[in-house]
């Protein structure tokens, strides 16, 4: 599973952080000792220190891992204490470190080590991006005790002295000995008795052996790390599955499971994915892709809630189902598993068309001058931090420049907005304009569309390719070039034929559309406000981009990249993007100032 890091992600994240940060700040906080010494090497420091770290400097030697340690290059290691040691070897009924042998005390210090050098300003609230040498992730995060905040690795080890900065590495000092995974997921999900229907599903379908594999010698490194969302037994019986044989026969409908057809099949790879994710990486990505060909999870964080698949579809919110965080983030030798509250299966959903409005941004709603009675601007970089979520801009730094990145909703005598809103973006070829911006579309359901920009026409504009998930999974750039400065009659059709009954079919056959209604257009009792052929006839263009093949059902990014231009101040206003299955009435409806839509007649 790809896992770019986005503004929306780095939005979501800076929000938890920040959270996070006012929570521990408010507490009395642990000095965390950082310090550099004159030794050189890790074992030149533990050596130093024999009443802390006698024993895990015998476990080294006996590792055979000394000289490793003790040669230059950049390491980290999380070395538990004498304490820590002793407790851990009593628990293994071992009364000394000679009770080792040499592979447990090389799979001991390969599980403390990682080959980079992390400061705790790298730990992420989750796993650390760098993998231990024994082949599992560790990981992170700060647990408050009695107003005093911890660095806790593995949900267990407390940091109790960090960033000890040596000449090939860094130490960090623990309270606990860090113990591997030792079951695959398959299993650790088998050994649970609150996961029996999963288990019986997974060897029914072929899942089982699948996830019981030891991740160091999977070929496929795509496949070495797996992640597993559950659902427990009395999830289940909650929705009415009284056994399992009645949760095989609502799902498994061609008698073999282990067909790739069945829906049983379908419905446990839809719980599966790609990659250790865990908890904090749900978060911060806007889908997970499941093992069920095309098709992925949602993700959305809400207050302190993880949800899957809460979606706005067709103006619909639809309610997903909540990580149950008690039995999540729980690691494998070869993966991540994670249990929600409640069954989710694959959403099955019919191609339809998607009329946006690109101003209608939750951000912006939330904002009282959103399609206010008076005219007003809301700038879309305040203090310095960019307001939406589902934008991301090439080079911030330009953003911050200018106030010329706004929502407007402005009455206009000749431009036309549908709901009299739109976004203002300064594109040029100056430095000091953006060269290109994305935005991330509404739920869009698998199939091939036909993809429209609505904008207001300005000679001062600029001209743009639109590229479709750029930089992500099936990236697709269209053909036509979308010109901001061109207006309706460089379809063909002027002003003296812009009444002709046959004008609309000649734009929409060269690739324009009138996309807001005219004076000739009723719905109820109310009439269109655009001109047919008068003064601004032509200045709300409906542009033909391309066609896209959405492969997945998901939100995604459409990307404007300039192509030619200067552009001037507050010249790029963008209105609508529309999304039409190919086959199916591209020039209706129509949009009108009230926000009231216009259907064909």
């Amino acid at each position: 599973m790809r896992n770019n890091f986005n503004v929306r992600n780095f939005a979501i994240v800076a929000v938890i952080c920040t959270l996070t940060l006012l929570f521990i700040n408010s507490c009395k906080q642990e000095q965390y000792t950082q310090s550099t010494t004159d030794d050189v090497n890790i074992t030149g420091y533990l050596d130093k220190y024999p009443d802390q770290f006698s024993l895990m400097t015998q476990i080294i030697k006996r590792s055979g891992t000394a000289g490793y340690l003790g040669a230059y290059g950049k390491f980290t290691l999380f070395t538990p204490t004498n304490e820590a040691i002793t407790a851990w070897l009593k628990s293994n009924n071992k009364t000394g470190v000679d009770q080792l042998t040499v592979e447990e005390a090389k799979n001991m210090v390969k599980y403390h080590l990682l080959p980079d050098t992390v400061a705790t300003n790298r730990f992420s609230d989750g796993k650390l991006a760098q993998i231990t040498l024994y082949g599992q992730y560790l990981q992170t995060g700060v647990k408050n005790e009695a107003g005093v905040s911890s660095y806790i690795v593995n949900k267990l080890a407390k940091i109790t002295q960090s960033n000890v900065r040596l000449g090939n590495g860094i130490v960090h000092v623990m309270d606990h000995v860090l113990i591997p995974a030792s079951l695959s997921l398959a299993k650790s999900i088998e050994a649970n008795p609150r996961y029996t229907y999963f288990t019986q599903a997974f060897k029914e379908t072929g899942f089982y052996d699948s996830l019981n594999v030891d991740g160091a010698t999977v070929i496929d490194t795509t496949r070495r790390f797996q992640t597993v969302i559950l659902e427990s037994d009395s999830a289940l019986k909650a929705a009415g599955f009284a056994t399992y044989a009645s949760f095989k026969a609502r799902y498994s409908k061609s008698g073999n499971p282990k067909l790739h057809s069945d829906s049983l099949w379908l419905y446990m790879a839809y719980h599966i994915s790609t990659g250790p994710t865990y908890v904090p990486d749900i978060i911060s990505t806007p889908a997970i892709y499941t093992l069920a060909p095309k098709e992925v999870i949602t993700t959305k964080f809400a207050g302190q809630s993880v949800l899957l698949n809460e979606d706005e579809f067709a103006g619909v919110i639809e309610p997903g189902v909540e990580i149950n965080r008690t039995y999540s983030d729980v690691t494998a030798s070869n993966g991540v598993q994670h249990e929600v509250k409640k069954p989710f299966t694959i959403k099955v959903r019919v191609q339809a068309p998607v009329y946006w409005d690109v101003a209608d941004q939750p951000e912006l709603r939330a904002n009282p001058k959103w399609r206010g009675a008076a005219a007003a601007t809301i700038g879309l970089y305040p203090n310095n931090v960019p307001l939406l979520s589902g934008v991301i801009y090439n080079d911030l730094a330009k953003v911050t420049q200018g106030s010329n990145y706004d929502y407007v909703t402005v009455p206009n005598a000749s431009r036309k907005y549908n709901s009299n809103d739109m976004l203002n973006m300064s594109v040029g070829s100056s430095t000091a304009r953006l060269q290109w911006f994305e935005l991330r579309t509404p739920m869009l359901v698998k199939g091939k569309y036909k993809v429209w920009i609505c904008y207001a026409a300005n000679t001062a504009s600029v001209a743009f390719q639109v590229g479709f998930d750029i930089g992500r999974q099936n990236p697709q750039t269209l053909l036509n070039t979308v010109d901001f400065r061109q207006d309706l009659s460089s379809s063909g059709v002027t002003s003296s034929t812009a009444a002709a009954t046959d004008a609309d079919a000649k734009m929409l056959t060269n690739g324009f559309k009138r996309y807001m209604a005219t004076t000739a257009d009723t719905q109820g009792t109310l009439k269109g406000l655009n001109q047919i052929n008068t003064t601004g006839w032509n200045l709300s263009v409906g542009r033909l981009a391309g066609v896209i093949d959405v492969q997945t059902t998901d939100r995604h990014w459409l990307r404007l990249t300039l192509l030619a231009g200067g552009g001037n101040t507050s010249t790029t206003w963008l209105d609508m993007i529309h999304f039409i299955p190919v086959d199916a009435e591209q020039g209706w409806p129509r949009f009108s100032t009230q926000g009231v839509v216009f259907q064909k007649p």
